[in-house]
């Protein structure tokens, strides 16, 4: 008869080999699934959207070709926003982006922000821009919780 002891590390050791064997065989197909999740910043580098956090906000601010596109609820952007931001509501996006096509060029730099890192709004907002055409759109992951924590200027 085995003892508890032997059986328990013969099952500990059984799992570890099976977990091993599935890593490896993972790690070896192309489609395999990912090990680590991969950061919000990588994954809109692949979608071709450019991530950005403060210091690259505060730059773009500074060109008046930016355009800055405030995608948390219109009530909450008439509370406050970045200076110049326009109000481009989740709940609004589809009826908004073909009066938007109609105004802004697709080459025009956009940035995209919501509340936060938390908020997928933004995300959201700036896939269906680049879906539409337009070619240089950053992300601002740090939202309006960022900017308003640096203290810099808003608008009213």
């Amino acid at each position: 008869m085995i003892s508890k002891k032997r059986l328990l590390v013969q099952v500990t050791l059984l799992l570890i080999g099976s977990l091993a064997l599935a890593l490896v065989g993972n790690g070896l197909r192309r489609d395999g699934i990912p090990v680590l999740r991969p950061s919000k910043e990588d994954l809109a580098l692949k979608s071709g959207i450019t991530p950005i956090h403060l210091d690259t906000a505060k730059l773009l601010m500074q060109n008046p070709k930016v355009l800055f596109l405030d995608a948390r609820p219109f009530n909450v952007w008439k509370r406050g926003r970045i200076p110049g931001a326009i109000s481009f509501p989740e709940e609004s996006h589809d009826s908004l982006i073909k009066a938007f096509k109609d105004t802004v060029p697709f080459d025009r730099p956009l940035v995209t922000y919501c509340s936060g890192e938390e908020c997928k709004a933004s995300e959201m907002l700036a896939i269906e821009l680049q879906k539409d055409g337009y070619k240089y759109i950053h992300l601002f992951f740090g939202g309006w919780v960022e900017w308003t924590q640096a203290n810099e200027k808003v608008e009213k």
